[in-house]
C-alpha cells in the first residue's frame, strides 16, 4: 500500500503544528484558571489544564490554509461544481469556530446543558446550510440507492451531527481515549477515500474522495501531536471544544463521504469506523430514559467507567478501547 509523499507530509505538518501551539495554550490555560479539578465523576487526581481542542483546531485549519494556498490540485477540487467543496469546507470552519467557541466558554465558566446543545444544533444548521447534508443513503451488499426528501434529509442530518458530536464528547472521558479514537477513524476515513475508489468512475466523485483523503490525514495528525501531552498520565485535556469539534468533522467527513457516486463510502462505513463512540452513546441516552434521568446529566457509566470499574488501568481500559475501534475499522475498510 502505497502512501503519496503530500500526504506524509501533511501529516506530519499539522502533527507538529498541534504539538507547538497545545504548548502554548497549555500556558493559556492556566492563565485564565480554565483547567479541570478533581470531583467525584472525574477519574484524575490533579487540577490538569483544558483548552487543549484548540490545538487540534487550530493545526488542522493552518494546515489546511498552507496545502490549499500550495496546491494547485487541491484548489482545483474546491472549485468544482460551482465550488461546491470549497462551501462545505467554509462551513466547517464556521460551525468548526462556533463550537470551539461554546466548548472553551463552557470550559472556563460552564453553560447549562441546554444552551450547549442549542449551540450544536446551530453549527449543525449552519454546516447543513453551506451542503453538508445526508442526501440519501447506499443500502449495504445491494448498491442501491435510496434519495431522500429535502425534509427528511435535513431532519437525519441534524440528528447525525449532533448525535456525533456528542458521541465524542461522552467518550472524552479518561486520558486519550478521544484523541486517540479520532485518529483511529480518520486513518480509517483515509485509507477507505485513498485506496477505495469510486466506483461510478465520476470526475466528481474522485474529488470528493481525494478531499476526504485530504481532511482525514490531517486531523489525524492534529489528534496525534494532541495525544502526546493527553496520553496518561495527560498533561493537558482537550476540553468540550475540542471533543465536539472533533465529533462535528467525523461526522461531516461521513457525510460528505457518502456522496452519491462514492459507493465505497456509505454511512454504513463511518457507522462502523465510530462503533465505540456510537455504542457508548446508545447506550448512555438508553440507560438515562430508563431511569428516568435527563439525557444531558453526567455519569460514571460509560464504557471506559465500567471498564475502569472491572479494575484495568486507565492505560488498559484505553489501549482495549483502541483496540475494539482498530477491529471496526479495519471492518469497515473490508466490507466498503
Amino acid at each position: 500500500m502505497h502512501i503519496e509523499l503530500k500526504y506524509w507530509a501533511l501529516l506530519f505538518l499539522s502533527m507538529v503544528l498541534s504539538i507547538v501551539i497545545t504548548k502554548q495554550v497549555m500556558k493559556l490555560a492556566v492563565k485564565y484558571d480554565a483547567v479541570d479539578k478533581p470531583s467525584h465523576r472525574k477519574v484524575h487526581r490533579s487540577i490538569v489544564p483544558l483548552w487543549g481542542g484548540v490545538g487540534i483546531y487550530a493545526s488542522f485549519f493552518i494546515t489546511l490554509l498552507l496545502y490549499w494556498l500550495f496546491s494547485g490540485l487541491f484548489s482545483y477540487a474546491l472549485q468544482l461544481n460551482d465550488s461546491l467543496l470549497g462551501k462545505k469546507l467554509l462551513g466547517l470552519f464556521i460551525g468548526g469556530t462556533v463550537l470551539v467557541g461554546i466548548g472553551l466558554i463552557d470550559d472556563k465558566w460552564g453553560l447549562p446543558p441546554k444552551v450547549k446543545i442549542l449551540g450544536q444544533v446551530i453549527v449543525a444548521l449552519i454546516v447543513i446550510y453551506f451542503g453538508v447534508r445526508i442526501m440519501g443513503v447506499t443500502v449495504p451488499f445491494w448498491k442501491t440507492y435510496i434519495n431522500f426528501h429535502v425534509v427528511l434529509s435535513v431532519i437525519i442530518t441534524l440528528v447525525w451531527i449532533v448525535a456525533l458530536i456528542n458521541s465524542m464528547n461522552f467518550i472524552d472521558g479518561i486520558d486519550g481515549l478521544a484523541g486517540g479514537i479520532a485518529f483511529i477513524g480518520c486513518l480509517a476515513f483515509f485509507i477507505v477515500a485513498c485506496f477505495k475508489p469510486p466506483t461510478s468512475g465520476h470526475y466528481a466523485a474522485e474529488k470528493v474522495s481525494y478531499f476526504i483523503a485530504v481532511i482525514s490525514i490531517i486531523l489525524a495528525g492534529s489528534s496525534l501531536g494532541f495525544l502526546r501531552f493527553n496520553f496518561n498520565p495527560a498533561r493537558v485535556f482537550m476540553g468540550d471544544g475540542g471533543s465536539m469539534f472533533l465529533g462535528l468533522m467525523l461526522a461531516s467527513m461521513s457525510i460528505i463521504g457518502s456522496f452519491k457516486g462514492v459507493t465505497a463510502i456509505t454511512l454504513f462505513t463511518p457507522a462502523l469506523i465510530l462503533t465505540v463512540p456510537i455504542f457508548d452513546i446508545i447506550f448512555a441516552v438508553y440507560r438515562r430514559w430508563k431511569n428516568k434521568t435527563p439525557i444531558s446529566q453526567a455519569d460514571k457509566k460509560h464504557l471506559h467507567h465500567r471498564l475502569l470499574a472491572f479494575g484495568l488501568s486507565q492505560k488498559q481500559a484505553v489501549i482495549l478501547l483502541y483496540a475494539f475501534a482498530v477491529i471496526f475499522a479495519c471492518l469497515a475498510v473490508v466490507l466498503s
